[in-house]
């Protein structure tokens, strides 16, 4: 592959970055581990076949990333690094290497992709590569790939996630969900889309376009919420306030003019229950409830909610029944 003038320097500039992060104790683990990964790689190619134990290895990353801070311009006692060396070339063929490496090792090493996944009731977040954060909600499943390359994809399986993304204007972010793609280059939004019900996708900062199959479904920009209903894909978009509709994050859950049938499918995904419906269920409900009620409570807040039309019953072992 070759690169521009300007693309050596750009990446050249990277490494001078990770490094001094690296020596001021402020890189992430994912940068550490680039960085430890590059200067084996080095290593291998200054001294091949020479077998070393942690200690020294370890070493030589010190005299490596030191002759480099002494390169940029950084006070800092220069180490020899091997005899056959100067310093200063050791620098000049690193920076070099160091480019070549960095660029192949992003854009050529095979992804391997990972999953996570969330049990009833339990939240994580996710730090991604390139320092975009994901909270992922109760009882969902997120793949997302162990590097990016020129492009970002993720994969939402089923769940309910929140996406804070780094800005990238090269580098485009999308998200699959079922059989629709999000695409954005640097915001914050949420998608939810549990099984058998209504799909969210809602921005909170920035702009994203939501496509199925190449054609836009539609462009949202701060506080606008597109729902989906897989059953023939229709959809509608409104204007909301996510102060409420991102309250999962917060311990919270919000209906807002929500089906009575998708209100009790999302409650089984926060909590260790089932609810079992005689006849189809036509109300809607607006409110919310904290996720540290016991199911007990729950039920309470379910009853007031609905005007006290709904008989819910319970029917063992965290199965209850409903009829109206």
């Amino acid at each position: 592959m070759q690169l521009s003038h300007k693309h050596h320097t750009l990446i050249r500039s990277k490494i001078k970055a990770l490094i001094n992060k690296y020596l001021d104790s402020k890189a992430t683990p994912e940068e550490e581990q680039l960085l430890h990964n590059w200067l084996d790689v080095l290593a291998e190619d200054a001294r091949p076949g020479a077998e070393r134990d942690a200690q020294s290895r370890e070493q030589l990353r010190l005299e490596i990333l030191a002759a480099i801070k002494q390169r940029t311009g950084q006070t800092t006692k220069v180490f020899p690094i091997w005899k056959k060396w100067s310093a200063a070339a050791a620098v000049l063929v690193m920076l070099g290497a160091g480019s070549w490496w960095m660029l192949n090792s992003w854009s050529s090493r095979k992804i391997a992709w990972l999953e996570m996944r969330t049990a009833i009731g339990e939240k994580k977040m996710l730090l991604l590569p390139d320092s975009s954060r994901i909270w992922l909600g109760a009882n969902a499943v997120l793949k997302y790939p162990d590097h990016f390359t020129s492009t970002r994809q993720v994969e939402l399986v089923s769940g309910e996630a929140f996406f804070d993304i780094a800005p990238a204007t090269n580098q485009p972010f999308s998200v699959s969900t079922d059989s629709l793609e999000v695409q954005v280059l640097g915001t914050s939004f949420h998608i939810r889309a549990y099984p058998h019900q209504l799909m969210e996708i809602g921005v909170s900062t920035g702009k994203i376009s939501v496509s199925k199959n190449k054609e836009v479904l539609g462009l949202l920009t701060a506080n606008q919420l597109l729902q989906i209903n897989r059953n023939g894909y229709t959809f509608s978009q409104s204007t909301v306030s996510f102060a409420d509709s991102n309250g999962w994050k917060q311990d919270k859950i919000v209906f807002d003019n929500m089906p009575v049938a998708d209100a009790l499918l999302l409650l089984e995904n926060y909590y260790p229950v089932k609810f079992h419906v005689k006849k189809p269920l036509y109300r809607q409900i607006t409110g919310s409830l904290s996720m540290h009620l016991t199911i007990t409570q729950i039920i309470n807040v379910l009853d007031d909610l609905t005007d006290h039309q709904l008989k819910i019953k319970p029917a063992g072992a965290g199965n209850y029944t409903i009829d109206q």
